[in-house]
């Protein structure tokens, strides 16, 4: 039939967004479904403001310290620039969090736990392999970093004296932190503040990257609508026919209005993230690359740097790969409009309705899109914007590097 779905279950069945879910509610960021649950969730994000805040102070301690030292600012830049731009995507969504629970409740009651057809469930499903893919696969770099940065010093530290051992981070206090406890105590904390950051860090982008493929997925669903919506050979009289299908129509129309009100709301909270995140990327990847092949480390601290490298990459080819997905989905809907089954469409209504065809086609010239900072539409062309930045970057390090040496 096609009417659109009612309610079903309240749970998800879809396992990318059981991921999504928890790696939000790991830091704090969900719609609370009951009073005590608004509790735990505001306890958890207190906790992720604390981890998040030490792991600046330590890693910016650190980068404080090195200055002058080319290679050790090289070092240090790949673990403060993720731990900055966590920060910042904190701070935008805490401002942003009503509109955020708001839009996490809209997703869910409208996308999420709505029944489908064949072909909407064929989508939905589509989508969850994917998501799974993406944030599995981005999640997976983002950990192998943290805990490569873990067992970096578990390795080093193997056959030394007690009071030569090394943390993950160094710490610039006048602290005898090599001896027992204070060892002990400050590995914990740089660990737990370390895998919590690295949490964030993974939780926010594939949460959009989550909404952006199921924002594209629902304008592909009202597209497959739209282009099966008219069914001029119904047995009833004229007026039923003109009536079913007028009222098919108008919710087609309703329905594109919603879907284009949602990228904005999309982009409204997850704009200057995005600007944040794709600035630091281009930095980020060619900090990364150039410790990885060029640095004088050991082979298990650029096994750190491989792993960063592998994050960086991935995060930023989930994020444009995505966005690129609402961009051309959104477009999409021209099509849809255009093939509907129209030239059979009756005389005593053709140009009202074939009016609003064309308002449809119209509107879809102007894709709905996801910006950075809304300077321009983000794409996968982006990203490839990005990685050619990325490499001038690289090239600029590797000269001040020969000059040095």
């Amino acid at each position: 039939t096609f009417e659109w779905s009612i309610m079903a279950s309240k749970s998800p069945k879809y396992f990318s967004i059981k991921i999504a879910r928890f790696l939000m509610k790991t830091v704090g960021f969900w719609y609370p479904e009951t009073s005590k649950e608004k509790w735990i969730l505001d306890g958890i994000l207190f906790y992720t403001l604390m981890a998040v805040t030490t792991s600046l102070v330590i890693v910016s301690l650190d980068f404080y310290y090195s200055w002058g030292d080319f290679y050790a600012i090289t070092y240090t830049a790949c673990s403060i620039m993720p731990v900055i731009i966590v920060l910042l995507k904190i701070s935008i969504f805490i401002l942003h969090r009503t509109k955020m629970m708001n839009l996490i409740k809209y997703t869910q009651e409208n996308f999420w736990y709505r029944k489908y057809d064949d072909f909407g469930e064929k989508i939905l499903n589509d989508i969850d392999n994917k998501g799974i893919l993406l944030m599995c696969s981005f999640t997976f770099f983002v950990q192998g970093t943290a805990i490569t940065y873990t067992l970096t010093p578990i390795i080093e530290n193997l056959g030394k004296n007690a009071s030569d051992r090394i943390l993950p981070f160094k710490i610039w206090i006048d602290v005898p932190f090599s001896t027992s406890p204070y060892f002990e105590i400050f590995f914990t904390i740089e660990t737990l503040a370390l895998i919590h950051t690295a949490v964030c860090f993974a939780c926010f982008d594939n949460f959009l990257c989550l909404l952006s493929m199921h924002v594209a997925g629902q304008f592909k669903i009202l597209q497959h609508k739209l282009e099966t919506i008219f069914d001029w050979d119904i047995k009833v009289s004229l007026k039923t026919i003109i009536s079913v299908n007028k009222k098919r129509l108008n919710d087609c129309i309703k329905r594109h209005n919603e879907l284009i009100n949602y990228v904005e709301k999309l982009e409204n909270i997850f704009t200057h993230t995005m600007l944040c995140q794709l600035l630091i990327s281009s930095i980020m990847l060619c900090v990364a690359g150039f410790q990885m092949f060029l640095s004088q480390g050991t082979l298990i601290r650029r096994m750190i740097f491989i792993a960063h490298t592998n994050g960086c990459f991935f995060q930023l080819f989930a994020i444009t790969l995505t966005a690129n997905e609402v961009l051309t989905a959104s477009q999409g809907m021209s099509e849809g409009a255009y093939a509907a089954n129209w030239p059979f469409m009756p005389l005593e209504i053709f140009g009202n309705m074939s009016t609003s065809l064309i308002l449809i086609m119209i509107r879809a010239q102007k894709p709905c899109c996801i910006t950075a900072g809304g300077f321009f539409p983000v794409s996968l062309e982006t990203c490839m914007a990005v990685l050619k930045t990325a490499a001038s970057y690289f090239t600029l390090l590797r000269n001040i590097d020969d000059e040095k040496n």
